[in-house]
């Protein structure tokens, strides 16, 4: 018997969390963008990690990793992320949210994913399931760039979401809302804080660290040793897919940051006109100078050490930029008289970024 969620509207999206989030909103009447999902939750980030039995063995990425919660947490939106280490109870509590009507989002590892057609793994990507056939012994999913429904098997499914021959599990990941979903707190009130939580996460002052400014400074330091990994030229094409493919919106988030602040501009005048979006845009741009220089390294049949040193120059500056934003953000998000002066414009433009059908 086919059970499929009845006005559940997928469209396509940037990146899988943010567009998942969009879209279960909409499911229960709540309109907001998929830039300000991603700004609201304070989710640019950076973390670098490196391990032996990764693959590759040295990978970045640029987002945090608690963005659902920490978006709906700041917007005071009900929700709860759950990890379920049993399989057959993970399916069974998304089985029955699924016969009651009600979308839900899980994590998966795309690797296992038959549909996706790739052979590198990439667990954490988020996906909705809309339905299943319990003859067929099918799933269907609503997965971020995939204009229809996705059809999965129940053991793909299965491995996708805790699949153990991997160094990254999922743990049966899946979230949804636990109350009334509505904003709960003001828009302003929301943006203001979540400049101050993104500033405090990439602000990390310790240059061996993983994680934010000093997680890029280490890599910057980093960068010129990647000449000796056997696997040198897939860590260079994965860095690059990380930045410019792979659900990060063309630029590493920071394009996606930079519509954020475009549109928050438009409740916050003064977001505007210090020229946050048009800077962060331009942050943006040099991230994606960063991947054509990966990209153009793991297409080389020999390694060229002088690319991966130039990587190097390029991530310290790009540190230094996005230190410097956020250091010069802080006045800003202590000015009350700025934010006061927002919150005198008539009907505060926020219920062009966020309503209520």
């Amino acid at each position: 018997m086919k059970i499929l969620v009845t006005d559940y509207e997928h469209r396509t999206g940037e990146h899988c969390a943010s567009t998942a989030l969009r879209n279960l909103l909409h499911f229960h009447g709540v309109e907001i963008s998929e830039p300000m999902i991603v700004g609201l939750s304070g989710g640019l980030g950076f973390a670098y990690l490196r391990g032996a039995d990764w693959n590759p063995t040295r990978l970045f990425h640029g987002r945090t990793l608690t963005l659902e919660a920490d978006f709906c947490r700041n917007a005071g939106i009900p929700f709860e992320d759950r990890l379920e280490p049993d399989d057959e109870r993970a399916w069974i509590a998304v089985r029955d949210r699924i016969d009651s009507g009600l979308p839900v989002m899980i994590s998966t590892d795309t690797f296992y994913l038959g549909y996706h057609r790739t052979q590198s793994h990439f667990p954490g990507h988020r996906a909705v399931v809309v339905g299943y056939d319990a003859d067929a012994g099918e799933v269907y999913l609503a997965d971020r760039k995939f204009e229809r429904y996705q059809t999965c098997r129940f053991d793909e499914l299965r491995r996708s979401r805790n699949a153990d021959d991997h160094p990254q599990r999922c743990w049966n990941q899946f979230g949804d809302f636990t109350g009334e979903v509505k904003l709960g707190r003001p828009l302003i009130d929301a943006i203001r804080s979540a400049l101050r939580l993104n500033g405090r996460g990439l602000l990390t002052r310790a240059d061996e660290t993983v994680v934010g400014t000093g997680g890029m400074r280490a890599l910057a330091a980093d960068f010129s040793d990647w000449q000796h990994l056997d696997d040198w030229s897939w860590a260079a094409r994965f860095g690059y897919q990380v930045i410019v493919q792979r659900g990060a919106g063309g630029s590493f988030f920071r394009s996606l940051y930079a519509d954020f602040l475009a549109e928050a501009a438009g409740i916050v005048p003064a977001i505007g006109s210090a020229g946050l979006p048009q800077r962060m845009a331009g942050i943006a741009g040099r991230w994606r100078d960063l991947a054509a220089l990966l990209k153009e390294q793991s297409e080389r049949a020999r390694c060229a050490p002088e690319l991966f040193a130039r990587a190097g120059v390029m991530m310290g500056e790009l540190a230094e930029e996005e230190e410097s934003f956020f250091r010069e953000l802080r006045p800003l998000v202590s000015n009350d008289d700025a934010w006061d002066a927002a919150r005198r414009v008539p009907a505060a433009a926020g219920g062009r970024s966020l309503k209520t059908r």
